[in-house]
């Protein structure tokens, strides 16, 4: 018996089935035409009631047999071969499977269950190794960027330098990504100083190449030369940008440059002057009933643009001293972002009314209650731009 079951299982379905016919319905049979001249009636009568006996009581434990033997024990390793390749293990099989033979489904269809797991073993393998070395640039690559941050934020003035300008201020400074085209600036004169922010073109890498540029042509002028003159100040900016670019009007390969908002302080004659380049100043001022804001529209050209024209005056707008008085500038990214569940602009008339409404406040407690307002508005909205704030008050 242990025999015929592994002649039965190293056969095809179609073969084993011809074996188990072969056996059923035609070996005894032929044995029986063969014998029988030399079995008498009766004896051949029983053989054949023997016979007939024998196959019912063997039909259920055959059945199960013949069934384990062609079918469950197939399906059961196909299946057990399925729950390897379920959890991960894309190549189950010890060995190629044989080929099949022409009827053969079951072997059919483990040959190709290990063709299907080859190569999705393969392709996976070959993903993986994709994917590890995108890791690993992608590591690179922010290592990169992280030092591009220490460097851009080296270039910056530090908080001690505005600290001993001002007697009070706070600094938003956040850009959207790692690094950014946001930056602000400060410089001392003869009789004073200079301060700005700045919005350059672009964000992340490109708008922090543009930040080091634009500091390093500030740090290049003669600053004493614009004493007093912001606006004279934007507009030799506006040259110097346009030079290192090489602007050649409509052929110039970009079209990048800055906004900017500067103001020059001269505490001893006590005069404050600003000019800005499409960014705005707001002054508030200190009122009996509520704070006074008044913005101070910059001039709407901006510098280094194709579009800026080389020779443009900007506009110097003098402001008076007054006790308690407070100035901000700042980019366009506070109020260009979107949020407060309908998807409007944070905009100018909510930041006045945020000044208005927290007048009492230090401008350091200042500064944390509008980073908190304008977190609160964005939401679950994605940053739009880079953000940069300065309040100070002189």
């Amino acid at each position: 018996m242990k025999s015929l079951l592994e002649m039965l299982a190293a056969v095809g379905i179609r073969r084993k089935m011809r074996v188990i016919v072969f056996f059923g319905f035609v070996l005894f049979p032929l044995c029986l035409l063969v014998f029988k001249d030399l079995l008498t009636p009766h004896e051949l009568t029983n053989a054949l009631a023997a016979w007939f006996g024998l196959s019912v009581v063997l039909l259920v434990p055959l059945s199960a047999l013949f069934s384990e033997v062609l079918v469950l024990r197939n399906i059961r390793e196909l299946n057990g071969l399925c729950a390897r390749m379920k959890e991960g293990d894309l190549a189950p099989f010890e060995y190629l499977p044989r080929e099949p033979e022409e009827g053969d489904e079951l072997q059919k269809l483990k040959h190709s269950l290990f063709w299907v797991g080859h190569v999705v073993d393969s392709r996976q393998k070959a993903l993986g190794a994709a994917l590890s070395e995108l890791k690993d640039t992608q590591e690179r690559m922010m290592e990169s960027i992280e030092y591009a941050a220490v460097i851009q934020h080296a270039f910056l003035p530090r908080e001690e330098e505005f600290a001993e300008v001002f007697r009070e201020h706070f600094l938003l400074w956040q850009q959207r990504d790692r690094v950014g085209g946001d930056a602000h600036w400060l410089k001392r004169t003869r009789r004073g100083f200079f301060a700005s922010v700045i919005d350059c073109t672009g964000h992340g890498v490109p708008g922090a190449f543009m930040t080091l540029i634009v500091h390093s042509l500030f740090e290049r002028m003669n600053v004493n030369a614009f004493e007093g003159d912001p606006a004279g100040l934007l507009a030799a900016m506006n040259v110097a940008v346009k030079s290192a670019l090489a602007r050649n009007g409509d052929a110039a390969l970009c079209d990048d440059g800055m906004d900017c908002a500067m103001i020059h302080v001269d505490p001893l004659a006590g005069r404050i002057v600003f000019a800005g380049a499409r960014n705005s100043l707001f002054v508030c001022r200190k009122r009996e009933d509520k704070p006074d804001v008044e913005e101070i529209r910059g001039d709407r050209c901006g510098i280094g643009y194709i579009r800026s024209p080389e020779g443009y005056r900007f506009t110097n707008h003098e402001i008076v001293p007054e006790d308690g008085m407070r100035l901000y500038a700042l980019t366009d990214g506070l109020l260009d972002q979107v949020g407060g569940g309908k998807g409007f602009p944070y905009g100018k008339s909510r930041f006045r009314r945020f000044l208005e409404n927290h007048r009492q406040l230090s401008l350091p407690e200042q500064g944390e209650a509008l980073l908190h307002s304008f977190e609160n508005y964005k939401g679950r909205e994605p940053r739009r731009d880079d953000v940069t704030v300065l309040g100070f008050a002189l």
